[in-house]
């Protein structure tokens, strides 16, 4: 047998002049090679910074778990009063604060690395199955974690990325006819009755269920017209079989908290536009966040050119369909990178393997190894980078950073040593961060409004809030309804009578409100990130008992840098400054 470096990454395991001692040499070095492949994604995945959302879905899960029941109207916001709230990441958010009591930010993060050994294990699984090698696994695992990266944080989408996965391994071991030949899966089809149970679980996990049900009735759908396309004589048993499975499937979703009026409310809200959400607004594709969209585009022309495979149009069209969804809205770019590891698979094999031959053919023509060498430094090689890359994660798994410069740690700390407490609204992005410590240590107060949206807040509501948050903007950056009434940036700070109003300095829009209402609030604190107000009447007047005096007030530039552990709540112990106030005359609602 002939040896050269490429044999370090070996292809197949099934080669027929190999002998039992050869493969069980091979197999240790793939073992070895996988292995650092995963590792080389975790670590690209592993950003260790806190998601906005990240203290909201902990607390309402660990509330949860404290009061054995789920809550049906929003809690801890002044802004509603009894309103119905149509929690779609009921799973996730118990799994998120089941971690957090076990083991804090230690557990959320071997939580997340889970789920990412989840996201790229399946589809190397699946290529593995179909004889895929070495180099193609990590074309996927390098395909995957850099399309995923940017959203890959400590949140409720992992559940649904993970589900993803599963979906398609599911459909492509079971119904390959969208990935190869469909003659594969005749003993496999079993392995489609693990959908309906796993969509159920998704359902309840995250709202990105919607898109496992796009893709499951658009894979059955196209295999389902490309039998008929050929005439072929399994068309109705095939179209019975899928219709059973949908079925199934559909009525698996119902069995949720809310029935069919999760589904209701899920269409309804993705009918409207939300600009106002980052990750909802278009692929920037001449950006440096659009480079790993344009390297699978790439990537993927090149192979389905170069490929001896034939290419099937039923897996193509489903991958063009979630592209182009990941075009228009960024988040969907995960699915896309996903339903391109299973369905470029082949592709990749096959162009992998006339390289392969290519270059071992033109190293045969300069030297000849001896049989074991090879085997042994590719062994060593895979160890030295696992050590590598090991050593590199530790970092990014035993921290989960909250950064100074983008949340609000020093005013947190301000509010906590002088006990300012009550109705405060708070920016949208830094409100779960305030629901959170209000429930650590000051359980009395309540915030206006937080990323829960629309699942818990009426459109009226949030227009309110992002008239004084964001400013009267145009539509493609703003939707705003007309039954809101005309804009008013001052409303929010009337409406239920906040007593505190902890916003970004960058809001200038914002900003300029508060100035123009100088009458009526002042400045409290301030530094290089955030500003905290405070209603005149209850902090400045030296007749009531919440006066704050000028020598308390902190007003400055202070640069935020630098991170703390997550969940950077207000360190305890600072006497010095903590004077009991109350909230006056300013009144809170009730949770």
């Amino acid at each position: 047998m002939t040896h050269n470096a490429i044999t370090h990454f070996p292809t197949h395991l099934d080669t027929p002049d190999l002998t039992v001692a050869e493969k069980r040499k091979i197999s240790l070095a793939e073992v070895l090679w996988l292995t650092v492949f995963v590792m080389f994604g975790l670590f690209v995945m592993s950003r260790s910074g806190a998601d906005p959302d990240l203290w909201g879905h902990v607390t309402y899960g660990k509330e949860v778990l404290r009061d054995g029941h789920l809550h049906t109207t929003t809690t801890w916001s002044y802004a509603v009063d009894d309103f119905r709230w149509i929690n779609h990441e009921n799973i996730a958010e118990l799994m998120m604060a089941s971690a957090a009591n076990f083991g804090g930010q230690t557990a959320l993060l071997l939580l997340k690395s889970l789920f990412t050994l989840i996201v790229l294990g399946l589809p190397i699984w699946a290529a593995r199955r179909t004889g895929g090698g070495l180099v193609t696994c990590f074309a996927i695992v390098v395909l995957l974690s850099f399309n995923i990266s940017f959203h890959w944080l400590v949140r409720p989408h992992m559940l649904s990325y993970a589900c993803g996965a599963g979906l398609l391994a599911i459909l492509t071991v079971a119904l390959p006819g969208a990935v190869r030949s469909r003659s594969v899966a005749t003993t496999s089809r079993k392995w489609l009755w693990l959908i309906p149970p796993l969509m159920c679980f998704w359902t309840n996990a995250h709202g990105g269920y919607l898109a496992g049900m796009a893709i499951l009735m658009a894979w059955l759908g196209l295999d389902g017209i490309e039998l008929l396309l050929r005439r072929d004589v399994r068309l109705w048993p095939t179209v019975r079989q899928h219709a059973l499975l949908f079925t199934t499937t559909v009525a698996a979703c119902l069995l949720n908290p809310y029935g069919y009026e999760l589904h209701t409310w899920m269409l309804s809200s993705l009918g409207r536009p939300r600009p106002e959400i980052s990750e909802w607004a278009p692929l920037p594709l001449f950006s440096v966040d659009g480079l790993p969209f344009w390297c699978f585009a790439l990537g993927s022309f090149l192979c389905l050119k170069k490929t001896v495979e034939p290419r099937r149009w039923p897996g193509l069209i489903v991958m063009s369909l979630l592209s182009w969804q990941a075009v228009k809205h960024h988040r969907h770019l995960p699915f896309a990178a996903m339903m391109g590891s299973f369905i470029l698979a082949p592709h990749i094999e096959s162009v992998v393997r006339q390289l392969l031959d290519w270059l071992e053919e033109r190293a045969a023509r300069v030297h000849q190894s001896k049989g074991d060498q090879p085997g042994f430094s590719g062994v060593v090689v895979a160890l030295v980078l696992l050590v590598a890359l090991s050593c590199a994660q530790f970092p990014r798994q035993a921290t989960l950073n909250v950064d100074r410069d983008y949340y609000p740690v020093s005013a947190m700390q301000y509010m906590a040593d002088n006990q300012l407490t009550g109705n405060v609204l708070v920016t949208f992005n830094w409100a779960q961060y305030a629901v959170a410590v209000f429930a650590d240590s000051s359980p009395e107060s309540r915030i206006a409004f937080d990323g829960r949206f629309r699942t818990c807040y009426p459109q009226p509501i949030i227009d309110m809030y992002f008239d004084f948050i964001l400013g009267d903007l145009p539509k493609d950056v703003r939707y705003r309804e007309a039954t809101s009434g005309p804009f008013d940036a001052t409303k929010a700070l009337d409406y239920k009578n906040p007593n505190l109003v902890l916003i970004e300095c960058e809001r200038k829009n914002s900003v300029r409100t508060l100035e123009a209402c100088s009458a009526e609030w002042c400045l409290l604190y301030q530094d290089s990130l955030a500003q905290l107000w405070g209603r005149r009447s209850i902090y400045d007047d030296p007749q009531s008992f919440s006066f704050l005096p000028e020598h308390r007030r902190h007003l400055s530039n202070d640069l935020q840098e630098g991170s703390v552990a997550w969940p950077a709540f207000p360190r305890a112990g600072r006497p010095a400054s903590r004077i009991k106030l109350t909230l006056g005359n300013s009144g809170r609602s009730s949770k």
